[in-house]
Order: structure tokens, then C-alpha cells, then sequence
């Protein structure tokens, strides 16, 4: 992918999703010529041909956990990335989900930029690409809002402050590699929802900011299922009937996508580098 500075490090949790592990890696491949990345791919406890798929490509690091289990969703997610942060070399660190899809070329400017903006931002990405309903974020408003105040009156310990569109979603996101490490953050923490809000609180704490990328500008760089696993494996539905339905439907819809269908069908993205520099 070139010898362009700065080094990035992607790290994408996986399990037994092969129908997303090769569009997702593949639309990496073909439109990142020009980054100089590494990409992680931690693998919780795969026991199907995906890991196979996996192993047979050269140009991932490939970090396997096989004593991980689907009971452990979706904590194992949270900590795979703090396993990825472990051993990556880049100077910016990207959360990523197997089910997130690169759209173009040039798809981590956005990110880059933010964070280019400011020393003391140390996180960028972009709220989740499907609105909520405007009437459902009022109606969480008001009860957190009213959460609070009654907490407030009986001298309880409040709740989080509402942090609605205010911190960059793990879907897709970038963090600064060094900042993560020097004070010690983590995507799990005990006594904390994990993830993207979890780590951006930490950074908040530490005395740095987050920064967002507008949402239509992430959603043509990149496209995200948002709980596609639901929709491919039984062990992981949504608790939902209508929302389980939504998904599904999303699902078969994209498989049928012109653009999907020449991931799923171009193996020669899976090619070792090596190839590519004798071509």
C-alpha cells in the first residue's frame, strides 16, 4: 500500500462472518494504495472456514483467540481491539467492524484531517451513519434528562451527561496511537459500557478532545451494516423481532449491490503484496 507517511493501524474483531470478513478486507485492499497500513484482525474463537479464509491471507496480522466464545459478545470485541492496540505499529489506531465496507479511495482523510486540526484531539470518526428517528432521540432526552434530576434531588450520583453525536462511534474511528498507550486507555473497562463511548470518555478525562467527521461525509467513504452479525448467525440475534427483520432485509439487499458483488467475487485482492509489486 505504499510508503506514504503516516503508518496506520487498522484492527477489526471477527467471528465466523466470513460473507463480511472478505468484503471488508477486500474494499480495504482496493482502496487504500495509497496509505502505508497495517492491518489487524483479531479472531474470537472461529471455528469455520472463515478462520481458514483468514489464515491464507499473508498480509494481515492475524491474532487468534480461540478460547473466546459468542457468551463473550460483546465484550470479546472490546478487548480485541486492546489486543490489536498491543501490538500495533501506527502511529493512529482505527476501530473497525468486520461488517463496515470502504467505499472509495483517500477514505481516511476525513479522519486524518480532524485530527490534524488540534494536538489535543486524540480521537475522530463519526456518529452512526443511520439516524434514530428524531421523535426516539427526544424521547431518550427527556428521560435522561429527567433520570438525572430526580438522581439530583435524592443526592444520588447522576448519570453520564447526554453525549448525543459528541463522540466518534467505533464502527469506524481513529484514535492516536501514542495518546492511547500513555495514559493507559482501553476499549474495556470495568464498571463501564465498552467501546467507542467508554474510550472517549477516558480521553475526555485526560484532558484531550474528540472530533467529529460529518456523517454524510462518512457515509460515502465507508458503509456499516450496524449489527450485521445478527443477520448471518443465529447465536447472536437481536433482541428485537422488527429490528432483527430490518437487518436481515438490509443484509440481502447489499448482498445484491453491484459493488459487493465484486468484493465477494475479486479474490485477487487477496493476493500477498508481493504480487502486487511484481505486477
Amino acid at each position: 500500500m505504499g510508503s506514504v507517511a503516516p503508518r496506520i493501524s487498522i484492527c477489526i474483531p471477527h467471528w465466523q462472518v466470513e460473507q463480511y470478513a472478505k468484503p471488508c478486507l477486500r474494499s480495504i485492499r482496493q482502496h487504500s494504495r495509497d496509505y502505508n497500513l497495517e492491518v489487524i484482525v483479531v479472531d474470537n474463537g472461529s471455528n469455520d472456514g472463515s478462520l481458514d479464509y483468514l489464515r491464507s491471507l499473508d498480509w494481515i496480522h492475524l491474532i487468534e483467540r480461540p478460547e473466546e466464545t459468542p457468551d463473550n459478545w460483546p465484550k470479546n470485541v472490546f478487548t480485541a481491539w486492546d489486543h490489536g492496540l498491543k501490538v500495533a505499529t501506527g502511529e493512529f489506531y482505527v476501530t473497525m467492524h468486520s461488517d463496515v465496507f470502504v467505499r472509495r479511495d483517500r477514505w481516511l482523510d476525513n479522519m486524518l484531517a480532524v485530527l490534524e486540526k488540534d494536538d489535543r484531539i486524540a480521537a475522530s470518526g463519526a456518529w452512526k451513519l443511520e439516524l434514530e428517528h428524531p421523535l426516539y432521540l427526544w424521547q431518550k432526552r427527556v428521560v435522561g434528562f429527567a433520570t438525572n434530576r430526580i438522581k439530583s434531588v435524592l443526592g444520588l450520583k447522576t448519570a453520564e451527561a447526554w453525549k448525543q453525536r459528541q463522540y466518534p462511534r467505533d464502527y469506524c474511528a481513529m484514535y492516536r496511537t501514542k495518546t492511547l498507550r500513555t495514559h493507559g486507555l482501553t476499549f474495556h473497562r470495568e464498571g463501564m459500557k465498552g467501546g467507542g463511548f467508554s474510550i472517549a470518555k477516558q480521553i475526555w478525562d485526560a484532558g484531550y478532545k474528540t472530533g467529529l467527521v460529518p456523517v454524510r461525509t462518512m457515509a460515502d467513504d465507508v458503509f456499516h451494516v450496524a449489527h450485521g452479525t445478527a443477520a448471518l448467525r443465529p447465536e447472536k440475534p437481536l433482541n428485537h423481532r422488527r429490528a432483527q427483520k430490518k437487518v436481515e432485509n438490509k443484509v440481502s439487499e447489499l448482498f445484491t449491490e453491484p459493488w459487493i458483488q465484486h468484493l465477494l467475487n475479486e479474490s485477487s485482492l487477496d493476493a500477498s503484496y508481493r504480487n502486487d509489486c511484481a505486477a
